[in-house]
């Protein structure tokens, strides 16, 4: 018996594999029949910046989906009881309204299903956190090491593959989730020597504790980072990423299949960070999305418990806790 086979599956909902077929040359599908009528669903239909949602269809014969956003044709996958299509808005998208036509033609009846539906993104200001790092650790806030840290990251998440099984949903990477950060903070280090998004959460948790892979996949990097430290990539195909930085340990190496629940690392304190914590992070078409808000997509979804800091003195700094380690 394997350790991740004795540990507590706390991530969430039991996961639901999907066998995907994909027809790589245009943004369609086809696979066996399924059970049901047709039906579409888009959700959600209000987002904020950093945001993604999904599209999905369902069947009773082999379908032909097209899914298209603002004109734009979308990748769409097949699961084992659906089509898919992931849609996603950076950090700097403005508030307005995008439209979603999904187009279903179904070759056995030639009955033609459209849906036509308006996402709106939402006006969101994400918080401003200014982060103060022991002298010991200001040389990790050179531009250039964060810059270069940040182009490998782009260079893995570039990378598009054909997953043959595909999770939803998502689960927590820790086993008592509890967040001391929160996704999307727009932070300053000690007075602007650098700035950028908090592009993930941040679990509270100690060195040793387990870490989880929160769905199936394979692991696209497992190595040291000087601002992430140890720091875990899992590819769960269709342009999806989960991050897993400040480990202080790996079970896991590059290449390696990883199931939903596994024992994947240990939590610490390496790279950037004044404190232990997890930082978690998903990745959906190259952008970083709210890893809450992504696994909130699916029907009773129980948030994390949250852990909020105390009020400072000014002038104080704030403590590893509060901050989370201070991690980008």
């Amino acid at each position: 018996m394997k350790l991740r086979d004795i540990l507590p599956h706390a991530c969430g909902l039991p996961l639901l594999l999907l066998v995907l077929f994909v027809v790589p040359s245009v943004p369609s599908a086809q696979a066996a029949p399924v059970a049901g009528g047709i039906s579409i669903t888009i959700t959600p239909t209000e987002m904020q910046p950093a945001d993604a949602g999904f599209v999905s269809v369902g069947g009773a014969y082999p379908l032909r989906v097209s899914v298209t956003l603002d004109g734009a044709p979308l990748e769409v996958f097949r699961g084992s009881d659906a089509y898919w299509a992931l849609f996603v808005f950076g950090f700097d998208e403005p508030p307005g309204e995008h439209r979603i036509l999904v187009e279903v033609v179904n070759p056995a009846t030639r009955e033609i299903v459209k849906k036509d539906v308006v996402i709106t993104v939402l006006e969101h200001e994400f918080p401003r956190e200014s982060v103060a790092l022991p002298w010991s650790l200001t040389p990790l806030l050179d531009p250039a090491i964060n810059e270069q840290e940040n182009a490998w990251l782009d260079s893995i998440y570039a990378v598009h593959t054909y997953a043959p099984g595909w999770d939803w949903p998502f689960g927590h990477p820790a086993i008592n989730p509890v967040i001391t950060s929160r996704f999307g903070n727009d932070r300053s280090y000690n007075g602007g020597m650098w700035t950028q998004y908090h592009t993930g959460v941040d679990y509270r948790v100690a060195i040793g504790e387990p870490v989880l892979a929160t769905a199936d996949g394979w692991v696209a990097a497992a190595e040291m980072r000087d601002v992430r430290g140890n720091v875990l990539i899992i590819d769960h195909g269709h342009g999806v990423f989960t991050q897993y930085a400040h480990l202080s340990e790996f079970f896991v190496s590059k290449g390696a299949f990883v199931r939903g629940g596994q024992l994947v690392g240990l939590a610490g304190a390496t790279g950037r960070t004044s404190g232990p914590h997890l930082h978690f992070e998903v990745i959906v078409h190259g952008q970083p999305v709210d890893p809450i808000r992504w696994m909130a997509l699916t029907p009773g979804f129980m948030p994390p418990r949250e852990v909020r800091s105390t009020p400072q003195a000014a002038g104080d700094s704030p403590p590893a806790e509060a901050i989370s380690g201070g991690d980008g």
